[in-house]
């Protein structure tokens, strides 16, 4: 965990608690983990990620700002065919590397 962190307070009904806490556990999060998981997206996207909002118009929104990033983005292009070429690449190295089983 990060050296320069906070502790958080929060009141729920209990019966709430246990079953997420009981859904959380089938999937190997605990109720910590999925706080943190919601707010390090909440202040990393600047609201509530898609499927929490309330209205459409803020998801709207907020996917076509994403999308307006992501066409705006200066990073390297690459084509799908790049992309899969290097993939196949960096397998076959993998594979050619891998010690036999013994």
């Amino acid at each position: 965990m990060p050296a320069n962190t906070t502790m958080l307070h929060i009141r729920i009904d209990e019966d709430v608690k246990t079953r997420a806490a009981a859904a959380l556990e089938g999937v190997g999060l605990t109720l910590s983990d999925a706080v943190r998981i919601l707010l390090t997206r909440v202040a990393r996207e600047g609201g509530l990620p898609p499927g929490l909002t309330v209205s459409e118009e803020t998801h709207d929104e907020w996917f076509r700002r994403k999308v307006q990033e992501a066409l705006d983005d200066p990073g390297p292009l690459l084509s799908h065919e790049e992309a899969i070429r290097e993939i196949d690449e960096l397998i076959r190295i993998r594979v050619r590397d891998r010690s036999p089983l013994e």
